[in-house]
């Protein structure tokens, strides 16, 4: 059996941010990159997944919890949506590299987050 190569994301000492053109990562990995722990990790996943602003990729691997499923790797839009709701060293470097990005728009496939079911106040 051929394991699949994922991609996951890193920041360097220096605040250097590296995104492989297609990312694939655990909450473990994304609770490494942002400097938490996982099962906080994975609060704010799920409360993104019910809001539902961001879901995973249900194509891959999933995990039963109870009686829901739930995907076991996350892409770039989940982070994207994390990075704007946690508070956290790592959280803000790839707040401030995506915001650079975007506005340079050098960000290749860039997700669409869509907001219709996200009331703004």
């Amino acid at each position: 059996m051929k394991k699949e190569k994922r991609g996951v994301i890193t920041i360097s000492d220096s605040g250097s941010v590296s995104i492989p053109s297609e990312t694939k990562m655990s909450i473990e990995e994304i609770a490494d990159l942002f400097g938490l722990y996982y099962r906080e990790a994975k609060r704010h996943i799920r409360a993104i997944e019910k809001s539902g602003i961001v879901n995973g990729d249900y194509s891959m691997c999933c995990i039963a919890e109870g009686q829901k499923v739930y995907p076991e790797y996350y892409g770039l839009d989940m982070i994207i949506a994390l990075a704007f709701r946690i508070q956290s060293k790592n959280a803000t470097l790839f707040r401030e590299w995506l915001c650079g990005k975007a506005v340079r728009k050098e960000i290749p496939e860039m997700p669409i987050i869509s907001i219709q079911n996200y009331m703004l106040n």
